[in-house]
């Protein structure tokens, strides 16, 4: 696969998982087919600074968000060498606003890096969300 097709194929897996991350966020936040599932069970989120490692912590830090309503402006994805994490694994970057229950919207950046698991599944293996403007 040429440079220029495998960018972009991983826009269009981008563009199909911040689809449902996005939503499972807004209305599937908890339960069996929840957010959760999107996540490897090592994997490590950031957000804002609070660092949670695993899917129960990853769980736990969620749940202590209020819901939220989200609106996406951009995203981007661009292939990482398989040598990086022995495996194939993309960075996915997102711009967008969020509005928390009680709160007022805020504008936020949020960075994931996907890696294909044994069985072929993209899974979240590292997630970066910082509210913007916020200094």
């Amino acid at each position: 696969m040429s440079k220029a097709a495998e960018i972009v194929t991983c826009n269009e897996t981008a563009d199909a998982f911040q689809k449902v991350y996005y939503e499972k966020l807004d209305k599937q936040r908890h339960g069996t087919h929840g957010l959760v599932n999107l996540y490897s069970p090592e994997a490590t989120m950031t957000w804002n600074g609070n660092v949670a490692k695993g899917r129960a912590s990853i769980a736990e830090l969620l749940g202590t968000l209020p819901m939220s309503t989200c609106h996406i402006h951009s995203v981007d994805a661009q292939p990482i060498n398989e040598k990086a994490f022995n495996n194939k694994a993309i960075m996915v970057a997102i711009t967008g606003n969020i509005r928390y229950a009680g709160i007022p919207e805020k504008e936020f950046a949020q960075t994931f890096i996907l890696q294909k698991t044994d069985s072929a599944i993209m899974k979240i293996s590292y997630d970066c969300f910082r509210f913007l403007n916020e200094f």
